[in-house]
């Protein structure tokens, strides 16, 4: 059974406070969800992300984000199923949707609920920042698995397959920029330099007394990336220099070790103000069920001060 089209509303400005939006992008996803299931048969729809709650709503640059996750769907119907939708889906807010049974175990488990975010704000930026971690550690096996066969693969198809894993490898990180910047420092760049802007901002101090996110060292050698990446975006892949290619994607493992000890460091903060915070408002703070004992999946011990 179709949606009556008369049902359907696409607003094509976008409202200009921040909860005008969020109630706008609601009455979007149920839109979106009643297509899914009625028009293209989709046996569950998940709404998640920001709009659900998971974290704080905002808008990225004029864009916000609306998050679905689906079962029931081949690639193809999946596909034209976005067609459907973005004439559904005001052009302000981002579409995104997900296949539920080809995504990472972790992020499946954020989606289903399985894994309680925490509600200490400090604990679930940490939890986040590890899920972006998580992902860009699955993105490194696959580039270093390439970078292994590369003598036997043609040059016409191991430069492009090398540059598409670069520039993931910097679309985590900077996920991971936005991610502190929106919680802590509220606020995200905003102009055609956003995305240059976002990383000099996580070099510095920012909102709520943090510490930079990145070493000025690290921060100069992930610009190299974000320029890459820039690059990779707005040229053919036959304009690619396979040297710079190369050098860039094989440098990435060490330069990850490099990251994993400056968020390791980012982390102790965040659990240090996190059990200050939790012994203001809800002691007694250091229990399993709060996630400040034990050792996190980085390996980070979870004593308030990190000792």
């Amino acid at each position: 059974m179709a949606v009556p089209s008369t049902t359907l509303s696409r607003d094509t400005e976008a409202p200009t406070s921040l909860e005008a939006r969020r109630q706008s992008a609601i009455a979007a996803a149920e839109q979106c969800i009643q297509i899914l299931k009625q028009e293209f048969g989709a046996r569950e729809v998940i709404l998640f992300g920001s709009l659900r709650g998971d974290g704080p709503w905002h808008w990225e640059s004029d864009e916000s984000d609306l998050d679905l996750a689906i079962r029931g769907l081949s690639g193809k119907a999946l596909g034209n199923a976005y067609l459907r939708l973005e004439k559904v889906v005001p052009p302000w807010l981002k579409l995104d949707l997900v296949d539920l049974d080809n995504v990472l175990p972790h992020i499946r488990d954020r989606i289903l609920n399985l894994t309680p975010m925490p509600q200490n704000p400090y604990l679930a930026l940490k939890v986040r920042i590890e899920g972006e971690i998580a992902s860009i550690e699955h993105t490194l096996a696959r580039l270093t698995a390439l970078l292994s066969q590369a003598e036997s693969i043609p040059e016409i198809a191991l430069t492009p397959a090398l540059a598409s894993y670069i520039s993931d490898f910097y679309n985590g990180c900077e996920r991971i920029c936005q991610r502190v910047a929106v919680v802590l420092d509220e606020s995200l760049p905003q102009g055609k330099d956003w995305h240059q802007e976002l990383l000099n901002q996580m070099a510095q101090p920012g909102g709520r007394d943090r510490p930079p996110l990145w070493p000025e060292t690290l921060h100069q050698r992930l610009d190299d990336y974000r320029s890459f990446r820039q690059v990779e975006r707005h040229r053919y892949n036959f304009e690619l220099e396979r040297d710079r290619v190369l050098e860039l994607a094989q440098a990435i493992p060490a330069l990850f070790d490099e990251m994993q000890t400056a968020i390791g460091q980012f982390n102790c903060w965040l659990l240090e103000h996190a059990s200050d915070d939790y012994r203001r408002h809800c002691p007694p703070y250091n229990t399993p069920e709060n996630g400040l004992v034990g050792t996190g999946s980085m390996g980070i011990n979870f004593n308030p001060f990190c000792a």
